[in-house]
């Protein structure tokens, strides 16, 4: 006979849980400003980091065009757009979807490309170490 394995949460579990919520200073901000060492180092590259991960194609269209607004009003140049490369996603799931235009690493120039291309110096690809084809560099004209 097989023991049946025990579910109940531990004491010292909850309290590490309890614990890595109350310090949520140590959770990444994807969105944010450089602030820190780190990331200004790449400052060059970019002004803004937006990362599209787990967004659907129209959520991340909706984030886009906040970020457009946002971008203009703080005269941001240039946006690192992490969309990811589609490994992950669940394009096999719809039989409605195309397996490679629904992925946002596609779709996302696209879009950027048709509604705002007023406002676009160029897009291109991130260098590897901002993660190459998963990551695109927007730079916006000056306005």
């Amino acid at each position: 006979m097989v023991k049946k394995r025990s579910t109940k949460i531990s004491q010292e579990d909850i309290d590490t849980w309890n614990k890595f919520i109350s310090e949520t200073q140590s959770i990444e901000d994807k969105d944010k400003h450089l602030t820190s060492k780190e990331d200004q180092k790449y400052q060059r590259h970019f002004d803004l980091r937006v990362d599209l991960h787990g967004h659907t194609i129209a959520e991340a269209f909706e984030r886009i065009d906040h970020l457009f607004d946002f971008a203009k009003e703080k005269k941001i140049k240039r946006i690192l757009l992490i969309t990811g490369k589609g490994l992950h996603s669940n394009k096999e799931n719809d039989p409605y979807a195309s397996k490679d235009l629904s992925l946002l690493r596609y779709a996302v120039p696209d879009y950027i490309k048709k509604n705002y291309s007023d406002f676009i110096h160029t897009i291109e690809s991130s260098p590897v170490n901002l993660g190459g084809d998963g990551s695109m560099i927007v730079t916006l004209k000056k306005l």
